[in-house]
């Protein structure tokens, strides 16, 4: 007995009297808190990323799935990543980014426009690039716990900086984890951003981070409610963005000529509108991608003023025409 013991610890496994003792594995699809919150944080972060350089940026989550470190790890080595200690789960989280992405970012912030193919090399990551991925960190974390703190108080604190990521950065025991996936792209390029958090860490607060629906007692066809979804999510529309021009008369409009120059009413710091049927839906600006003008959207229009500008415009008095004489 206490050689087949033996033989199960020398070959990372656990005896069943151990297993016993291990809490139940987390049901990643009832974690809908959680999924919340890295929906904002992935938004949070496009914003952000203003900061390093003016092309438009975005995230998405790709992956949110439950795993064994020792695996998860090894599927992330090629990347830099920082081993964070929270207090208050008493536990130490991986957060990092991969080559990929730090390549693409630093091609941007430097004034590539994506014309060029991702640099491509697997070569020692420099202090440059360590410095760089350190600043993306500083960003990311505070925003996570900003949001992560009205469900339970989190403090984050980096331990260490891994250049090179190692499959028992967690620990010689291989554990269940949560891996969750962030996508990254930036002038056509990007890479991934991820986070490794030990199930363990998560299992005190479960409860806060799923979410209890209640049954409304109607009942929806499966199939008609997929196919309805789909048919409106594949319908084609048309953007249309809007640049402020300078009034003239119709005498001024029909006496224009090729190569006359209009000088419009908008600078490079002027918000555009970018309409869909009639209808203002953002407020951007003007940028360019692979040598094409693009659209940064800055901010969604405020529906609610827009109308209460239109009623207050709309009953001003109108001057009264000039009497005859």
């Amino acid at each position: 007995m206490r050689d087949e013991y033996a033989e199960i610890r020398e070959s990372g496994g656990q005896p069943g009297t151990d297993k016993l003792l291990e809490p139940p594995k987390l049901e990643v699809d009832r974690l809908h808190v959680l999924k919340g919150v890295l929906e904002r944080l992935v938004t949070t972060l496009s914003e952000r990323f203003r900061e390093y350089c003016n092309v438009p940026s975005s995230f998405f989550v790709n992956q949110i799935e439950s795993g064994n470190s020792w695996d998860v790890l090894e599927s992330y080595e090629d990347s830099i990543a920082g081993i964070y200690y929270c207090r208050q789960w008493d536990s130490k989280i991986v957060v990092g980014i991969d080559r990929r992405f730090i390549f693409s970012l630093i091609d941007a912030a430097f004034g590539g426009d994506g014309s060029m193919p991702p640099f491509e090399s697997d070569r020692p990551f420099t202090s440059l690039e360590a410095r760089l991925t350190r600043s993306v960190f500083s960003i990311l974390i505070p925003e996570l716990e900003s949001l992560l703190n009205p469900i339970a108080s989190v403090d984050f604190e980096l331990e260490k900086l891994e250049t090179k990521l190692d499959f028992q950065s967690l620990g010689q025991t291989d554990i269940p984890v949560i891996a969750i996936q962030i996508l990254f792209q930036i002038l056509d390029n990007g890479g991934r951003m991820f986070m490794i958090i030990p199930q363990s860490a998560l299992h005190p607060i479960r409860k806060l981070l799923e979410r209890t629906r209640a049954l409304d007692g109607t009942s929806v066809d499966p199939e008609w409610q997929k196919k309805m979804q789909d048919g409106l999510a594949s319908s084609d529309m048309v953007l249309r963005g809007v640049l402020e021009g300078p009034e003239m008369t119709l005498d001024q409009i029909a006496g224009l000529e090729p190569g006359q120059i209009l000088r419009l009413d908008a600078d490079t710091k002027s918000l555009i509108a970018l309409e869909c049927q009639d209808e203002r839906i953002f407020l951007c600006r003007l940028a360019q991608s692979k040598s094409q003008f693009a659209l940064v959207i800055e901010q969604q229009v405020d529906r609610q003023k827009e109308l209460v500008a239109d009623l207050v415009s709309a009953a001003q008095p109108r001057p009264a025409p000039a009497a005859d004489r």
